[in-house]
This record gives structure tokens, sequence and C-alpha cells, in this order.
């Protein structure tokens, strides 16, 4: 078998070398003038030094992807950005008098230890501990620290490939129990982070679901009223942007799919409608796209004749749209290197391929051990490649597809793991 962590670490880029990583928000907070990020980076390096994550890496690793996965989601103001790398070291690094040690000794100000202060747990912190409430209420006070634990909890959850099945499946839990509702009342309360909290319980919910799956954990079938609530939301966002072709592609497609199951058992149509509201949420909402994403699976599942333009002859559908949906459905007679080279072509069908490829987490249980491998190789062999492309040639998408690449290499990971350790 290939070493597939050496293959996934490689296909990361800047994600799996801490330094690249260090230099990058460096850089980021000089050109900026963010003063307390800066020294937060310095900071950081020193208290985290030796220090190991439970995967082996260097520790500070963490703190750092926190931040840039801040940063990538437009949540980048120096507060904020200094707390997210400092986030652990009152906790993890020994420090017994926050102000002195932080504010006094290094030039911080001091609205970043109140923010730290507050994601930090105690240390004899347990799961069942009744002081959790008080802790997660005081968390929801400030949204500096709200973003800060939603972004800490999405990295930890990515690297939960180290833990034991039991620790996997006690994290997934406490992410339900505990960090959902946090989304909900951020998303209630800071409607200015709305969309970065969206696309963070995005990529949690797939990496719960994804571990869910793999473990055969009852899964929650959704009813029509939860998968309703998502066709509603881009109904409006359509309605009032007048995106005509996305509001004739979301009552085709609920058309089409009606009846339809997926592996999970869920109602087909969540899975175009989670593809469209992730590119939604990622500021990627050009009518003809969106269109696109919820009908792209069409032509594999609806008896849809592909050869007689049936789409656009019988249902109206915009060529345009056709074109992008046909771009992203691979025919059964084409090969899978012409298939990923076309989509090289388009940055639109790209882009819907990527959101796909994050919402596929749910069949995952239904694979065999062989199939699992295929799509991890898959991911290796294209998708990765295929982010790599879209930075080089399409740097307006880069953050959308920085976003959509931590996603999937998070998902993958978990997946290899999973399937080797069983």
């Amino acid at each position: 078998m290939k070493n597939q962590s050496a293959l996934i670490q490689q296909s990361t880029n800047h994600l799996d070398n801490w330094e690249e990583v260090y230099l990058f928000l460096k850089g980021y907070a000089i050109s900026k003038e963010m003063k307390n990020t800066l020294i937060a980076l310095s900071v950081a390096r020193q208290l985290h030094e030796n220090q190991k994550r439970k995967g082996g890496e260097p520790y500070i690793i963490h703190p750092l992807e926190v931040a840039l996965y801040l940063i990538y989601l437009n949540v980048n103001d120096d507060i904020t950005c200094a707390a997210a790398i400092l986030h652990d070291v009152i906790e993890d690094c020994n420090i017994e008098k926050p102000y002195e040690d932080l504010v006094n000794k290094f030039g911080l100000d001091t609205d970043v230890v109140n923010v730290v202060l507050l994601v930090t747990k105690s240390k004899d912190y347990k799961v069942t501990d009744p002081n959790l409430i008080n802790y997660f209420e005081k968390i929801k006070k400030d949204k500096r620290a709200l973003i800060i634990k939603l972004a800490d909890r999405a990295n930890n959850l990515s690297t939960v490939d180290a833990f034991t099945k039991e620790k996997m499946i006690s994290y997934v839990k406490e992410t339900r129990e505990e960090i959902f509702p946090l989304c909900k009342y951020g998303k209630a309360y800071y409607p200015e982070l709305s969309k970065a909290i969206t696309i963070i319980k995005y990529q949690m919910t797939s990496i719960c679901e994804t571990i869910e799956s793999l473990y055969k954990i009852t899964h929650e079938v959704i009813n029509p009223t939860k998968y309703r609530k998502t066709l509603l939301f881009i109904r409006g966002f359509a309605k009032g942007r007048d995106m005509q072709n996305t509001l004739k592609a979301l009552a085709l497609a609920e058309r089409l799919h009606e009846g339809q199951k997926r592996k999970s058992g869920d109602p087909f149509i969540t899975h175009p409608l989670r593809v469209c509201s992730y590119l939604i949420s990622l500021k990627i909402t050009d009518d003809v796209t969106c269109a696109a994403a919820l009908l792209h699976e069409v032509y594999k599942n609806c008896n849809i004749d592909r050869d007689s333009n049936e789409l656009i002859r019988k249902y109206d559908v915009l060529p345009e749209v056709d074109e992008l949906i046909r771009l992203v459905s691979k025919p059964n007679n084409m090969t899978i290197d012409n298939y990923y080279n076309l989509l090289k072509e388009n940055p639109y069908a790209l882009l819907i391929k990527l959101s796909n490829r994050a919402n596929t987490c749910t069949r995952l249980s239904a694979l065999t051990d062989t199939e699992r491998q295929a799509y991890i190789d898959e991911n290796i062999q294209y998708i990765y490649p295929l982010c790599n492309h879209a930075e080089s040639h399409y740097p307006e998408y880069i953050d959308q597809v920085t976003n959509m690449r931590f996603h999937i290499i998070s998902i993958c990971r978990i997946v290899e793991s999973i399937t080797t350790k069983s």
C-alpha cells in the first residue's frame, strides 16, 4: 500500500509545515500593521517550543492554523488573530499570571489576554464538569472568543485521526451537544460572523458525519422540515438577487430528485442543496454556478438524456448552466484524466466539484474498504492537484479553494485512519 499519510502531507502545501504558516502570518500581520499578532507569533513560538500534539507534529502548528483559518474566513482583526495564536498558552504553558506574564512582559493589549482567558478551560476540566455550562456561557458574551472557539474545534476535529475510536466518538458527541449550539447562538447574535460560522459548521458537520458513518453510529435521517430550511434559505437568497436560473434550478432539482434517497437514508435533495448553500457561504454566488450546483447530479441520477439536450429542450435550462452540469458530471466513456483536465479549464465547474467533494461524507459507510481506498487515492491524485491548479490559475478564488481543500483533507485523513484501524 502507498504511504497515504505522506502523500496527503505532500498535497497540503503550506499547511504541512509550521514555519511556512508562521512566515505567512508574519507577512500578513506586517502588511496590516497588526501589532498584537506580531507579538503573539513571537510569544507562541517561545512558549510552545518543543511541545508536541498527539499526532506527533509540533504543537505550534495548531494555533497557527486556527489563526490562518480565521484569516481565510475574513475574520482578521488584530485582537482576534493574536488571541487565536495564543489561545492555548495559559492552559498548556504554565502561565499563572496572564496579565503580568503576557501584557507587562511582552506588551500585548489587555484585550488579547481577556479573550484568551475566555477560551481557557480549567486544569481539571472534564466533559461532564457542570462548570462547562458556565464556560460556554462566558464564550457567548464575546464574539472574538466565540469564533476562535469554533475555529479551534474545527481544527481539532480535522486531526482526530490521532484519537482512539472511543475518543473520536466522545469528541463528536461533545461537538454536537456543545459546539453546534454555539454556532447557532453566534449566527443569531453576531450576524456579521454568520458566513464564517456557516463555513466552519459545514466542515465540522462533515467530519462528524464521516466518523459516525464509518463507525456505523445510528444516523438521524434528515426530515423534510430540516432540509427545507436549506431550500428556503437558497430560495430567499436567489429571490433577493433576482437569480432566475437558480430559482428555476431549485424547483427542478426538487422535482427530479423527488422520492430519491441517499445511501445514508436522507432525501437525496439534501446533497445538491448543501453543495449550493456551501458555495453561497463561500461567496460564490453567480446565478449560473448556483443553478448548476443544484442540478449537478441529474445526469447521473435522474434518467436525463445527455445526448438529446433534454435539460435545455424539455426543462428550459440555460445552455450555460447545462454546460457546467456536463463538466461536473463525468460521462461513463470519459477517462478520469480527461475529466479532471476539463475541470481545470473552467473555474466554476471546478468550484462545484470541490464543494461536491466536501459534501460526500455520508455515503462512506456504504463503501467497501477498496472503494474507500479509491476515494482517498482520487483525492491525492486528482482533487489536491485540482486545488493547486485553482490557486495558481484562479487567484480570485484562493480563499474559497483553500477552505474547501482544508475541508476535504480533514475528511480524507479520517477516512484513511479509520479504514486502517478497522
